[in-house]
């Protein structure tokens, strides 16, 4: 590999090849700022609010439920039960759980900008596995008749071939070359990236110092030391005084020696606002709200809630329908029109007072049953009595006699006039059951 990257013509005359420089080194696709820091997705994770964007989304996606469904009506479906692909995205290999494997989809389209897995068929010809293969160690090559192959190296440098009907590939849109994906860190973000990055490093190396910012010793004019080995015990000395388990201490100098700042003081050298802007700019390469990545400074209760349902609608709802049709295009047998999909009514539950009026609502107005409700919220029904479906009394179907002038049927008329009645006559309640068995 290091014999074709030197044999190989420079694409750009402008690209260094310094042995200094990150890029040499990187492992995977690499991209360049203005401010010469090199931007990788390894590099890029180590910033805090970078790893906790991915993991944000990543997580809320992976714990989703799932499953196929049939479209048997124009806006009617129904779900598959025991469907081969829920079977195989909830055990797509032996080595990985739906969540990990899942969760590996939505960091790699969020990062890389690419997903790739390796197609396993089983005797049936039937897909039996799926094998993710990391982003950055696949290349997509387009044939001259159009079709595509995946050339992928492992980790021990061996590259092998695969066919395009071997590998399930999604790329991020929009696409780059019309093949590949978009990579929010390593082009659309690399400069905001590459600020986080070179912040970083300046604060990792402030506070390596103590933030504490150099200083020169100055001399009179018309003073000198006798010697180099003179002005060389006078630094050390005075090192001695001022570093280590002395630092704080006050030092002695003299004939007329005077320190001199060359660098920040400790006011300058405050940063932070500098950094929550940089955090904002940075959530917005994924459209991730701030108080999902521990910024609160804007955050109020009010708004929050308001936020998580954008995050919803706005951030993860793409992300779910471009995995959903890559599965529905490539996975799923054509002809049978079935589609896969995910469930985000767990991400879109509020409150437990607001769901538990939505509830009542549903079941007063009748498309809710008792069951129904429980089922929502995660518990096991009543049996057949939960599955009755209730509705307001003075609720008739549209052309109902005496519907329209707002009489009422005639059983409610009957069941207004019986208790009318009763109540003149001054009947108990009980006696009220009774005449009416």
């Amino acid at each position: 590999m290091l014999k074709e990257w030197f044999m190989r013509p420079a694409a750009d005359a402008g690209v260094s090849r310094d042995a200094s420089d990150d890029r040499f080194f990187a492992e995977g696709l690499t991209g360049v700022s203005q401010i010469g820091v090199s931007v990788t997705t390894a590099r890029a994770r180590q910033v805090p609010v970078v790893r906790d964007c991915l993991k944000t989304l990543s997580e809320s996606v992976a714990g989703l439920e799932f499953g196929v469904f049939r479209r048997i009506a124009h806006d009617e479906s129904e779900r598959v039960d025991n469907h081969p692909i829920t079977a195989l995205m909830n055990s797509p290999n032996n080595r990985r759980t739906p969540f990990e494997f899942i969760g590996a989809i939505v960091d790699d389209l969020c990062a890389e900008g690419d997903f790739y897995a390796r197609v396993e068929l089983g005797d049936d010809a039937e897909i039996a596995a799926l094998h993710r293969l990391e982003p950055h160690r696949t290349r997509v090559e387009e044939l001259q008749d159009g079709s595509l192959r995946y050339v992928h190296t492992d980790r021990f440098g061996t590259p092998k071939t695969y066919l395009e009907d071997e590998i399930w590939h999604i790329p991020m849109p929009p696409l780059r070359d019309n093949i590949t994906g978009t990579s929010p860190i390593l082009h659309d973000g690399v400069e905001a990236v590459a600020v986080a990055i070179a912040l970083q490093n300046y604060a990792n190396s402030l506070f390596t110092n103590d933030a504490t910012p150099p200083y020169a010793l100055e001399v009179p004019a018309g003073q000198h030391f006798d010697s180099e080995k003179s002005k060389k015990n006078f630094l050390n000395a005075w090192t001695r005084w001022v570093t280590g388990k002395n630092r704080g201490k006050p030092g002695l100098l003299e004939h007329g020696i005077t320190v001199k700042r060359l660098g920040l003081t400790s006011e300058e050298a405050q940063f932070l606002e500098t950094r929550k802007e940089l955090w904002l700019d940075l959530t917005r390469l994924w459209r991730v709200p701030p108080h999902l990545v521990g910024i609160l400074d804007r955050a109020t209760f009010s708004n929050i809630e308001q936020q998580s349902l954008d995050f919803v609608i706005y951030t993860l709802r793409p992300i779910l329908e471009l995995i959903e049709h890559s599965i529905t295009k490539f996975l799923i047998e054509p002809g049978q029109n079935e589609y896969f999909q995910f469930n985000v009514e767990s991400l879109l539950r509020g409150d437990i007072k607001s769901r538990y009026e939505a509830y009542a609502m549903g079941r007063q107005w009748g498309w809710l049953s008792v069951n129904d409700v429980l089922r929502l919220e995660r518990r096991n029904g009543i049996g057949p009595a939960g599955d009755r479906y209730i509705e307001p009394l003075n609720m008739v179907p549209v052309g109902t006699p005496g519907a329209r002038d707002g009489r009422q049927p005639d059983g409610v008329n009957k069941a207004i006039a019986f208790l009318r009645e009763s109540v003149a006559g001054g009947k108990t309640g009980l006696e009220m059951v009774k005449d009416a068995a």
